[in-house]
């Protein structure tokens, strides 16, 4: 078995194209549409394959979704739909319109073009005798509302073994059909994926301002129902201001102004307001960093800090303890570029990060490090301004420190690095500062394993895995690196007939790794040979009421078989349990970190990961025991404080082992039940 992330790698060539591309691919379209036009009924049939074909080709390309869409109102009288599913439109339900869109190249191909057909009837463009406009156009919104991780990606396992070229043609149509016929019918559908996705509190937050954008819009277009108008405006409001100031003086620079016209009470006041709805929301307005940079003005003024941050009594305690490097870290950081980082200084103080001996010094470091050139334009393409890049960099810093589940591994097959930064944040901060600096100043960094120096620098990197540079700060400049170590790990184990993750996560990771390790599969035969003995000792490693009560100290690492929704495998991969408890409803769950950015999951057989609601905290997931167990196929344990197996419950295990069998283990030969 391969010591490997399960993502599909990132093609190096953009979706961007010359426009020559796109007019010599628009003039072949053309001339099939014609081909098809001209065929009899018979043999359109033959003629159909160039057409979706090109299709495909064209949805890729910048501009290829709206030139598409022009020529919509002519696709009906060609015969483009003839023999399919979709010629009768009266007939197409919006619920089966995700299976095409995740199907193969034709099935997409078929789909995009009939939507886009439908999307001429709901503008006037063209008349169809099946459906008229309003139809049309509900129709549309039903099949956006139920496929905004599409038009608003947030790539899961199952979705990363599609091409991420079509997978951004797909959202490049549903973009374009959402801003066509406006997105006030999909306003509630909207508001629950911004609130989920906010559960999470992402660092990165490219994904959920989008869709708070797209909220704003549905309410110009007069939103929806009085309740989902209401949830969007507390999102919309926390984002672009949340106060009376911020409402009644909407320029920055202006609201900067009348902040240095009020005493210190009133700023005081404005700054609680503006924390509380940050911690309400997980939304950092962007008048935020005015407050702090008026409380620095005014020569330090923590409590004015104290109160723009929302700390609680622990973060007090850090403020007062550190309060140069929290002022430093202001003046240095916190811009209104890079306006999340004030969320993640709160969470660091309130977590008593700076408390960790190694902690503060590594971020004075960071405040006055000297970065390379490449890493600092790097640094600055991600933030999309003309920002110092060491400023961009301890925002980052402070980010990862102050909310380690938030990490997310973008559109990138590197769920071991991701993990990694996260574990570090939370178990070892001042060695993170530590990688961080070396990767930023030196461009290399080094680890040893098994008594051997690994050094980046020396490692290629390989050419089929361009990095997506859509990550926080942190992980642009540390997940190279940690990509080539790990690979470089992985070469050194392989051959040695267990799975490689026995030998490599106690040294990539950390000292705090059990050393005990279990696997479902057996890597030299391929086969799965005793389930039920791997999750007895799973049970008598994890579940509080068969190991004795005792509950993790440190996160851990393991790893799950990913499944889609219809529980077919999809891979594996890398994740960590937080923690295992009783939930408020008396379930005994598994709460773990996800580091694909999406951390509320259908993995089919009605197993869906949840990110509230059954005591999770920001950024974790979580499932009842026994879900979890039948998707995990690797972990670590403790020789020391472990359960007796043979005690674990025989029924409910009987159980789990056939649930894994049904799903990811129906891919591999099972040699004991």
């Amino acid at each position: 078995m391969p010591i490997s992330q399960t993502s599909s790698p990132r093609p190096g060539a953009s979706t961007d194209a010359p426009a020559g591309r796109l007019e010599r691919l628009l003039g072949q379209f053309d001339q099939a549409l014609a081909r098809l036009d001209g065929a009899p009924t018979f043999a359109k049939v033959n003629h159909q394959g160039p057409i979706y074909d090109l299709a495909v080709r064209l949805v890729k390309l910048s501009g290829g979704a709206g030139a598409l869409a022009e020529r919509a109102p002519a696709f009906e009288g060609t015969g483009m739909f003839h023999g399919s599913d979709w010629a009768n439109p009266a007939t197409l339900v919006p619920e089966l319109v995700s299976g095409s869109l995740r199907g193969p190249a034709l099935s997409v191909a078929v789909e995009l073009l009939s939507e886009l057909r439908l999307l001429a009837v709901a503008e006037g463009r063209m008349a169809h005798p099946e459906v008229d406009a309003e139809a049309a156009r509900t129709y549309l919104e039903q099949a956006l509302a139920l496929n905004l991780d599409l038009l608003h990606p947030a790539p899961a396992e199952a979705d990363r073994a599609q091409a991420p070229a079509l997978r951004e043609g797909i959202r490049s149509v549903l973009q374009l059909i959402s801003e066509r016929i406006g997105s006030a019918g999909i306003l509630e559908r909207l508001v629950d994926e911004a609130e989920r996705v906010l559960d999470e509190r992402p660092i990165h937050p490219d994904r959920v301002q989008a869709l708070i954008e797209s909220c704003a819009r549905a309410l110009d277009q007069g939103g929806a129902d009085p309740q989902a108008n209401a949830r969007a405006w507390r999102l919309v409001l926390a984002e672009r201001g949340p106060t009376a100031l911020c409402r009644q003086w909407p320029q920055l620079d202006d609201y900067q102004l009348a902040l240095a016209d009020k005493d210190d009470d009133i700023l005081r006041a404005e700054a609680a307001e503006l924390a509380a709805s940050m911690h309400a929301t997980g939304l950092v307005a962007r008048q935020h960093p005015r407050v702090l940079s008026e409380a620095l003005r005014r020569g330090g003024a923590l409590e004015i800090i104290a109160a723009g941050l929302g700390l609680d009594a622990v973060g007090l305690a850090s403020l007062d303890a550190y309060s140069g490097l929290v002022q430093r870290v202001i003046e240095v950081a916190i811009v209104d570029e890079t306006r999340p980082a004030v969320q993640g200084l709160a969470h660091l103080l309130n977590r008593g990060v700076l408390f960790f001996p190694p902690a503060a010094p590594g971020l004075w470091r960071l405040a006055g490090l000297s970065i390379l050139p490449e890493v600092g334009t790097a640094l600055q393409q991600a933030a999309r301004a003309d920002l110092a890049p060491g400023a961009v960099l301890l925002a980052g810093a402070v980010a990862v420190l102050g909310m380690p589940l938030g990490i997310g591994q973008g559109d990138n097959p590197t769920c071991q690095s991701a993990r990694a930064i996260s574990l570090w944040a939370q178990c070892d901060p001042g060695f993170l500062m530590e990688l961080i600096s070396a990767a930023a100043r030196d461009g290399s960094l080094e680890m040893h394993f098994e008594g051997r120096s690994i050094q980046s620098h020396a490692l290629e990197a390989d050419p089929a895995r361009p990095l997506d540079p859509q990550l926080d700060p942190v992980s642009l400049v540390l997940v190279p690196h940690l990509d080539r170590i790990y690979a470089e790990m992985s070469r050194h184990v392989a051959g040695r007939g267990d799975d490689g993750h026995r030998w490599i996560n106690p040294e990539f990771h950390g000292f705090w790794v059990y050393r005990g390790f279990a696997c479902a599969v057996e890597v030299a035969s391929g086969t799965v040979p005793d389930i039920t003995g791997f999750l007895r000792n799973f049970y008598a490693s994890y579940h509080p009421y068969h190991n004795g009560g005792r509950a993790l100290i440190y996160p851990q690492p393991a790893g799950v078989a990913a499944t889609d929704s219809s529980g077919r495998f999809v891979g594996w991969h890398a994740v960590s349990i937080q923690r295992v408890m009783l939930d408020p409803r008396g379930v005994m769950r598994v709460y773990f970190y996800n580091p694909n950015d999406s951390g509320r999951q259908n993995w089919g057989q009605d197993i869906e990961t949840q990110t509230s609601g059954f005591g999770e905290r920001p950024g974790e997931s979580s499932l009842p025991f026994e879900q979890f167990a039948a998707r995990v196929y690797a972990f670590h344990y403790s020789t020391r404080e472990h359960g007796d197996p043979d005690q674990a419950p025989g029924e409910e295990i009987a159980q789990v082992a056939e649930l894994a069998r049904n799903s990811w283990g129906a891919n591999f030969p099972w040699t004991v039940a």
